[in-house]
């Protein structure tokens, strides 16, 4: 296993989820790219809270001494987002938490965890 994609919302959820590909990485020296998949909306801007998300992860990513990669994409469709990355990027692994922030710019994991699991063209880990 080389490459983790990780999505993350800020829910304590997607924070779980990136522990868990944390665990996981460190085992195997892999890569984890976290992705935030957040909608367009003028207020609050949702690129400065992705950003925010995003930095948060990096503390984490960087006290845990992992390889990372951090990408924010602004979509309508995240779950669509994250199964097009894991399989033009080739990843090895996605991990999801199994609900979301439920705000509706940052709305990611809760019923796009479904279309993720069954969709995903690798294996998907959701964490509770």
């Amino acid at each position: 296993m080389e490459k983790i994609l990780v999505g993350i919302d800020g829910s304590e959820h997607s924070k779980r989820a990136l522990a868990e590909a944390i665990k996981i990485g460190k085992k195997f020296e892999a890569e984890i790219t976290v992705v935030n998949v957040f909608y367009p909306t003028p207020t609050p801007p949702a690129h400065e809270f992705s950003h925010r998300i995003l930095e948060d992860a990096k503390v984490v990513l960087e006290n845990e001494k992992v390889k990372y990669k951090l990408v924010s994409v602004t979509d309508t469709n995240p779950s669509k987002v994250i199964i097009d990355m894991a399989r033009d990027r080739k990843f090895d692994l996605v991990v999801v938490g199994s609900r979301g922030t439920g705000a509706a710019h940052t709305l990611f994991l809760g019923r796009h965890c479904n279309k993720i699991s069954c969709e995903s063209p690798v294996n998907v880990l959701i964490v509770k």
